[in-house]
Parts: C-alpha cells; structure tokens; sequence
C-alpha cells in the first residue's frame, strides 16, 4: 500500500523522512498501522471493480512491469460509470474515496489506464 498522505500531499516531516528511502514492505507496514482515512482503503475494507484486459506481450517470462495492457473499451468504461455511481450512492461513498488500484498500491501503471468514471 502506498502512502495516501503523498497523494494528497499533506505528508508530516517523519513521514517525509521515511518515504525518502524506497523501501515498499515497511511504507505498506506503516500505513496498514493507519485508520481510514489516514490510509488508502485495503482489501478488508474496500470493495475492487476489475476491468480486464490483455496484457501485451503475451507469455510467463515477460515480467508484469514490461506489460502493456489493452485499452479500456467503451463498453466496460460506460459499466464502469454505471457501476461506481450505483455503488457511490447506495454506500454513501464520496468520489475522493474512490481510487484506481495503481494510485494505492504498487501496479503497472498502463492497467486499466483509459478507465473513465
């Protein structure tokens, strides 16, 4: 799990200075430490929409970050839209309580990049 208060750019000075060396498992570990909403939502509390796609190039021996994944098409981002106002107001969920994975954890970042909601 990334570290929300970089996104929202309201990180304290102790947090800054952990973030400056890269290490993703103790940034994941402090921010599991953190209550909603001091902390992106995890599996346990969230709900996750998947919107599949190939990933080009094919094949086990290509790693995940030289992967590109196909474009969103019309129809999955017009269910998308359906599916996350639905979601949003039978919850009472606000838009800035919904993310793409790849903002919250580590993750290619052509996944689901055409993604409109």
């Amino acid at each position: 799990m990334k570290a929300r208060c970089l996104l929202e750019q309201r990180c304290t000075p102790v947090e800054l200075a952990a973030l400056k060396k890269f290490n993703p498992a103790a940034e994941n570990r402090r921010e599991t430490g953190k209550q909603p909403p001091d902390r992106f939502p995890s599996n346990e509390d969230s709900i996750g929409i998947e919107l599949v796609g190939k990933a080009l190039p094919h094949g086990d021996s290509v790693p995940p970050e030289k992967k590109i994944y196909d474009v969103v098409t019309q129809q999955q981002n017009e269910s998308l839209k359906w599916l996350v106002l639905e979601l949003r107001m039978t919850l009472k969920v606000p838009l800035t309580e919904v993310f793409r994975h790849p903002d919250v954890s580590r993750k290619n970042p052509s996944e689901a990049r055409t993604a409109v909601w």
